[in-house]
């Protein structure tokens, strides 16, 4: 089986007081301006106990000490912080899968370096999947930077996976249910489609989320921004309806008419 741990090592790592059920992972790759905003939402969150791991995935700039910087300052808040760097580059389901297998929490919330969450999306988060007994637990998107507004989240229905993504990276999964899938898959349009293929996989197997219909995460709109664009969206169609075609129709031809007379 291939040893996931070795794809990188450990570069800072601190223990507090507590035992964590929620671990944030946070990929990264050279967001140096943005990280320390990313992990600064994850401080002022309300739990008492709370762990988290970023995953230096060899960003070419200080990406990785920046945050060790900003977690040494901040040595007491985490029942366990942990930053580890890659080797070489991975892409954002490795790096993701190189946290997973680094932490035992049963909870994970995923994190991307130039995003925040809002006090109290973790306990809020938490308290959706335990009451609703879904595999994950997500939020609606508030939109900062580039654009301001509100995001596409939307009630858990396998059915809307069949023309498009609905639902953010950002959000909290059952340890087990991303065991059960075998976690992140690296895919041709990594760092674009890596969530999306996880929610068909959970649709596959009959795994549901629970949408919390509030202003929990905060998503950053700039150029690089991680979601697929208008031009790409048949060739990731194309690659989802081929990988789930039990969840996800295939793209139609431009022009082609609805097979109903």
């Amino acid at each position: 089986m291939f040893d996931v741990k070795a794809l990188g090592e450990t570069i800072y790592e601190s223990r507090g007081a507590g035992e964590a059920e929620i671990v944030v992972v946070i990929p990264l790759y050279n967001y140096t301006h943005t990280i320390t905003a990313a992990l600064g939402s994850v401080v002022k969150q309300d739990l008492a106990a709370l762990a988290v791991i970023v995953v230096d995935d060899s960003s070419t700039a200080d990406s990785g000490q920046r945050a060790v910087d900003f977690l040494q300052c901040h040595p007491a808040r985490f029942s366990r912080a942990q930053v580890v760097r890659h080797h070489r580059n991975q892409g954002p389901s490795m790096s993701r899968n190189s946290g997973i297998a680094r932490t035992h929490e049963p909870f994970l919330f995923m994190l991307d370096a130039d995003n925040r969450v809002r006090p109290p999306a973790l306990s809020r988060l938490l308290e959706g999947l335990r009451y609703s007994g879904a595999a994950f637990a997500y939020s609606q998107l508030c939109l900062f930077g580039e654009q301001d507004g509100i995001g596409l989240g939307d009630v858990w229905d396998p059915a809307r996976l069949a023309e498009g993504n609905y639902i953010d990276t950002m959000s909290m999964i059952r340890r087990e249910a991303l065991l059960a899938v075998g976690g992140y898959a690296a895919l041709a349009e990594d760092g674009q489609v890596e969530d999306y293929d996880l929610w068909c996989r959970f649709a596959e197997l009959g795994l549901r989320g629970v949408f919390l219909p509030e202003l929990l995460c905060e998503y950053r709109v700039h150029g690089s921004s991680r979601s697929y664009t208008t031009q790409k969206y048949d060739t990731v169609m194309a690659e989802m309806s081929l990988r789930h075609p039990r969840v996800v129709r295939p793209a139609r031809p431009a022009g082609e008419g609805s097979d109903t007379p």
